[in-house]
């Protein structure tokens, strides 16, 4: 796949461990593990699955962090709940097969307003057959589970995002998915900005949020039987948090700028000022819909692209404005929902039902099993709005 310039390595030297404060040439898993170790967490769970066993072996060669490995997908988000509940951050990453298998856990951990933060490298389900290329099936099945889903594009942007999702979670109590496309961000590398612990740590504080969990002498109950009017209100809870933590990310996102220089939005916009073709996605394939707009508009085409880093909360007063001015829509989708489509473009259209003025919306399912999106693919997705 076509992506942004390749980075120049910087004269910068790796001189240590993590925690320097350097530039370094890293891949997604080495850049999601140090970002796990220079927020202060103390603890690991980890079952291997391809693409993301990289991040826990990382981890364990810098030392400093007990890594635990489970006996399956299940008991490393069981153990990694034990943690959260005593108070402390825990690093916990995983993929595909590995995800579906710990689902039950994903309700019970944003149930309980667990402020987890899990990384994920998106890799294809076994359904055809055994795939382990890119495809984002496996954390969108995730989507309603009460979890903040956030896709990521480039290495660096991992890195910030652990960071970044620490101090949302604990500030919202919900859990956190950082999501990447396997092998794409997982393996490729890329030159990253570390900054040191020092500073991650004066940007994240101590993990506070323990003071909200039981503790000894109070009455406490886990995992009990709970009455429908109670049980709807703590739903109605957990979706006043999501809807919070938009309005919050923009908070921690704009500290997180002033502290180390990288700004972050719920969407992100490029050439759209003007744009009256918009193409909207979410994960690498941005980076490749960025050069065909590039060439698109060397031959005269207003091409912009508008990239979803959060899918969860969705953003829709921020799709709205960033399209207002478009004519047509392409949304590329490295997912499906067999019957319906792709699962990007129907959110969308949902958040544009109510637009004023007609928009046209063309869905394109693509990239499935990790099929790689090259710029020529988008531009003929164009196309076919165009002409159409």
């Amino acid at each position: 796949v076509k992506r942004n310039a390749p980075m120049v390595p910087s004269p910068w030297f790796w001189k240590g461990g993590i925690g320097m404060g350097v530039k370094k040439v890293m891949n997604g898993a080495e850049a999601m593990a140090t970002a796990y170790k220079l927020a202060g967490v103390k603890i690991a769970y980890t079952y291997p699955i391809t693409p993301q066993s990289e991040v826990i072996e990382y981890l364990a060669s810098q030392g400093g962090i007990i890594c635990i490995e489970a006996d399956s997908e299940y008991n490393v988000l069981a153990g990694s709940e034990g943690v959260t509940w005593s108070g402390e951050r825990c690093a916990v990453v995983t993929s595909s097969q590995g995800l579906i298998y710990a689902s039950e856990l994903l309700w019970e951990i944003s149930g309980n307003r667990l402020p987890m933060v899990m990384g994920i490298f998106n890799r294809a389900l076994k359904g055809p057959g055994w795939n382990v290329g890119a495809q984002q099936n496996d954390s969108l099945f995730m989507r309603d589970t009460g979890w903040i889903q956030l896709y990521c594009e480039s290495v660096q942007e991992l890195f910030d995002m652990i960071l970044i999702s620490f101090k949302l979670a604990e500030s919202v109590f919900l859990p956190a998915m950082v999501i990447g496309d396997g092998f794409y961000l997982s393996h490729v590398t890329e030159e990253v900005d570390i900054p040191s612990k020092d500073e991650v740590l004066a940007f994240l504080g101590e993990p506070s949020f323990a003071e909200e969990l039981p503790k000894g002498g109070k009455v406490a109950g886990y995992g009990p039987m709970v009455a429908p009017d109670r049980y709807f209100d703590y739903w109605i809870l957990m979706h006043s948090g999501m809807e919070e933590a938009s309005s919050k990310f923009k908070e921690v996102a704009k500290e997180y700028e002033n502290r180390f220089g990288r700004g972050y939005g719920l969407v992100d916009c490029f050439m759209m000022e003007d744009a009256v073709i918009a193409i909207v996605a979410a994960g690498v394939i941005c980076g490749v819909a960025k050069e065909a707009v590039i060439s698109l508009r060397e031959r005269g085409v207003k091409a912009g692209v508008l990239k979803i880093r959060s899918f969860r909360p969705f953003p829709k007063e921020e799709i709205r404005s960033a399209l207002s001015n478009a004519e047509k829509v392409v949304v590329l989708d490295r997912n499906i929902a067999p019957g319906i489509g792709g699962i990007l473009a129907w959110e969308l259209m949902s958040a544009l039902f109510t637009i004023k003025g007609k928009v046209d919306i063309y869905g394109f399912v693509t990239g499935l099993g990790g099929l790689d999106v090259t710029t020529e693919m988008v531009e003929e997705a164009v196309g076919f709005s165009l002409s159409h």
